[in-house]
């Protein structure tokens, strides 16, 4: 049960993450020009996937609060690193983007470090 606790935030914001990048691909490049920084914030912020994304990342922050109320910040902490393994992959599987073998690899030394951080 503790480990569910600390790794739903993560799944969470990871779920964020890949509906803020869904609401962005809707909204396109963005310009931060003088004369059109305010006009773009508004279309991002009027865009529903963005406002979706980002009450995720808040439901993602109220869950993590509870964490922190129970476990050391030295532990938890650096399992946050698992939202990069599943936020590529679900960019993989869902937007269907290319992840090179070398990411690959990177993740993978990134699971090996959250795996000795949890056996602590």
């Amino acid at each position: 049960m503790r480990f569910v606790l600390i790794f739903t935030p993560v799944i969470v914001a990871a779920i964020g993450q890949l509906i803020l990048k869904s609401g962005m691909n809707q909204v396109g490049e963005i310009s931060l020009t003088k004369t059109s920084v305010v006009s773009e914030f508004i279309k991002i912020f009027l865009n529903p996937l963005v406002l979706l994304g980002l009450f995720f990342y808040f439901v993602s922050a109220l869950i993590w609060l509870v964490v922190l109320s129970r476990e050391k910040l030295s532990f938890v902490y650096p399992l946050v690193a698992a939202s990069y393994v599943v936020t590529v992959f679900l960019s993989w599987l869902v937007l269907k983007e290319t992840v090179p073998p070398l990411r690959w690899l990177g993740l993978m030394i990134i699971v090996s470090g959250i795996l000795v951080v949890a056996k602590s």
